[in-house]
């Protein structure tokens, strides 16, 4: 993954629509140290342990959140949920908040970002990878594109058991 991971926030999951085992390739603006408040982190999903990876909590909805998207998984079904927000404005800054868990050690998604006004694109705007280790990550992502925003997960979920993530302005902290 390219720059800074923070395992600092509570552990939830968002994914959207589309699966690909591609990985993403555009760049990624460097990431920025956030140092809000942490909570425990759940068991990791590579960790040798007898118990499974437990489910992710996301965070709480943040003033100003552009997009989250919420992946989880009951009864052998994958349940995805993807909420809209605000528009980018131009000049902020933004971040982006993820976790993932699997029952698969070593399993990564790829988490994108793109415009989602009408006629866009769909290049991605931002992408990183996501570790699906039980452990949220924190990047900076920078300025992004006025207007409507979108988040999505690609990658081989059929063995996720939650994901989510989240873009809102910062310094947003979500407090769980």
């Amino acid at each position: 993954m390219s720059g800074s991971r923070l395992a600092t926030l509570v552990l939830a999951v968002l994914v959207t629509a589309g699966c690909t085992n591609h990985p993403a390739t555009a760049p990624r603006p460097s990431a920025s140290a956030y140092t809000g408040p942490s909570e425990p982190a759940e068991p990791s999903a590579s960790a040798t342990t007898a118990t499974p990876p437990k489910a992710l909590k996301p965070p709480p909805p943040i003033p100003g959140e552009l997009s989250r998207r919420v992946v989880t998984r009951k009864d052998d079904h994958h349940e995805g949920r993807t909420t809209m927000g605000g528009s980018a404005r131009a000049g902020q800054e933004y971040w982006l908040h993820a976790a993932c868990t699997s029952t698969t050690p070593g399993r990564t998604l790829s988490v994108e970002i793109r415009s989602a006004e009408p006629g866009a694109s769909g290049d991605a705007v931002v992408t990183t990878g996501l570790p699906c280790d039980g452990q949220p990550i924190v990047d900076g992502i920078g300025a992004l594109p006025a207007g409507v925003i979108a988040v999505y997960l690609h990658g081989d979920q059929s063995d996720v058991l939650s994901a989510y993530a989240v873009v809102a302005p910062a310094p947003a902290s979500p407090e769980g």
